[in-house]
């Protein structure tokens, strides 16, 4: 019964048979490569022969076969990525030698995880230039949702993130006149327990469910160690875990996510750059403003990921199903829905800098854009420091702004207290050209979809390849008329003639021209006339 339903002979190592010897002293070149850059396997053979010679001189043990040695040092080579890349080879030897545990957390928010990388996407900023911008996200293990997130022109700081960690405590609005999804058009989270336990949501927040973050693992990043990031943890009692050196293993999740985000957000978008270097083109054109990005980005957060099914989200009553973010969010949170909000309006308008402005009648004037809110109607033209009225000095507000948020600013009333939150007065019209040249150029490249219709791909690639075939058969004509010019010329080749002396004395006599006889057939003379019919 053994051999019908095992045919094959049985496999097994070949170390098994190698003398404890060769075997210790391949594993210690191994394990001595770790942090020494990648070379051949032949390499490696030639340095354990010599370490063999040195330490057993003369001994049978040393005319080992090099196929033989080779064989063996590939088999002690499993799992060390010693003739790898350099990189995997560091992280596989940080991997403690012991069975994987668990590392799912079944508490929202009981573990958290933040990190930045880069978006795979070129973007214009305000002058013009082009660059990549930094994303920042802060992310909950138990129900894979992003607490919150931010998109950075440049390197984030401590201050960067106590403000995103701000805007996890307090949450997210949505942006007027976006495809976001608000909290009130969600059928799946509960809205009212959610609305009970933080008083800052409200119908127009964004749908993103609302945790409060327990514990928080960061790298060694200057930014995340920074006393600005860490007093901001302290100051709401949150834990901070420091991941250990060259282990980007220990905070799994929020490094896959931004693979997710790679695949899923930015290879849609113009001017995607590709996930690594060798898959970059020549030229990438990008036609998306960073503002463009980050309104995208918060619909498809909203709109996309929290509603897609994810691999990782498995109940263990059921392993055969998979829930979406939402869902394990709404099972979550009704087992423990979290603490009541530590934190104040005031305290989140505390963390933003400030720049004094004028209320005039068009709104605040500030960075290139013009914001204004229905509630600013008793402010404008208001004297405030005792000086003239109608003065820029007496008509002057301190405004509050996120760097990371150009879509409002917030003002806060002198004599109620209230902060007003002053929106872009285009970014209606900004998302709505976005969403118009979208679907332009989606029926203009691949149809409408209707049955029947040649799919515009196809053509497409047609023109491409006719183009090519022409200018290859244009520039193998050129090739071969350049090839028989050069050949005529050298046969019609002809040796000089003798230069002849002018006698400047013919020269000094002029003839009268009177005396030409125009008439002749020597003179080729051409009218106007002849020129211009």
């Amino acid at each position: 019964m053994d051999a019908r339903l095992h045919p094959k002979s049985k496999k097994r190592l070949m170390i098994a048979k190698a003398d404890p010897r060769l075997v210790a002293i391949i594993d210690r070149e191994l394990d001595s490569r770790v942090n020494m850059s990648t070379s051949s396997r032949r390499h490696c053979a030639e340095l354990v022969r010599r370490a063999l010679q040195a330490m057993y001189p003369g001994d049978p043990i040393c005319e080992i076969k090099g196929t033989t040695l080779q064989g063996y040092i590939n088999e002690r080579d499993a799992g060390r990525y010693t003739f790898g890349k350099a990189t995997s080879r560091r992280t596989a030897s940080n991997s403690p030698d012991r069975e994987y545990s668990s590392g799912s957390a079944h508490r929202l928010g009981q573990v958290c995880e933040i990190d930045s990388t880069k978006l795979d996407v070129q973007v214009w900023d305000e002058k013009g230039n082009i660059f990549r911008p930094t994303a920042t996200a802060l992310f909950c293990v138990g129900s894979r949702v992003p607490l919150a997130w931010a998109i950075h022109a440049d390197s984030p700081n401590g201050h960067d993130h106590a403000l995103l960690l701000a805007r996890a405590i307090v949450g997210r609005r949505a942006i007027p006149g976006s495809a976001a999804a608000t909290l009130a058009g969600s059928a799946t989270l509960p809205v009212e327990l959610m609305k009970k336990i933080n008083p800052y949501l409200d119908d127009d927040s964004l749908a993103v469910p609302w945790i409060f973050p327990h514990s928080i693992t960061i790298d060694g990043g200057a930014d995340f160690r920074s006393a600005t990031f860490e007093a901001a943890c302290r100051a709401f009692g949150i834990n901070l875990v420091l991941a250990p050196p060259n282990a980007p293993t220990v905070k799994p999740h929020v490094e896959r996510n931004f693979g997710t985000t790679s695949s899923d957000f930015a290879t849609w978008l113009a001017g995607s750059t590709g996930n690594a270097v060798h898959n970059r083109g020549k030229r990438d054109a990008p036609i998306l403003t960073l503002d463009s990005v980050r309104l995208a980005f918060d619909v498809w957060i909203t709109t996309v990921f929290l509603n897609k099914q994810h691999g990782g989200l498995r109940s263990p009553l059921f392993p055969g199903r998979k829930w979406t973010p939402n869902q394990m969010y709404a099972a979550l949170f009704e087992v423990g829905p979290g603490v009541q909000l530590p934190f104040r309006a005031e305290d989140f308008f505390a963390l933003l800098p400030s720049e004094p402005r004028v209320i005039s009648k068009e709104g605040i004037a500030f960075r290139n854009r013009v914001y204004d809110s229905p509630l600013l109607a008793d402010l404008r033209n208001r004297s405030l420091t005792g000086a003239a009225a109608g003065s820029r000095q007496a008509r002057q507000f301190d405004i509050r702004y996120d760097p990371h948020n150009s879509n409002a600013v917030w003002v806060e009333h002198p004599e109620t207290g209230e902060w007003i939150e002053c929106w872009d007065k285009l970014i209606d019209d900004r998302g709505a050209w976005m969403v118009a040249e979208a679907q332009v150029k989606l029926v203009d490249r691949f149809g409408t979809g209707e049955p029947g219709e040649i799919p515009k791909t196809a053509e497409f690639l047609d023109e491409i390849e006719r183009r090519a075939r022409s200018d290859k058969r244009a520039r193998q004509r050129q090739l071969r008329e350049a090839a028989a010019r050069s050949a005529g010329d050298e046969e019609l080749d002809a040796p000089l003639a003798e230069s002849v002396p002018i006698q400047l004395r013919d020269w000094s006599n002029p003839v009268d021209v009177a005396d030409n006889g125009w008439s002749s057939s020597a003179y080729d003379i051409v009218t106007v006339k002849e020129i211009r019919p």
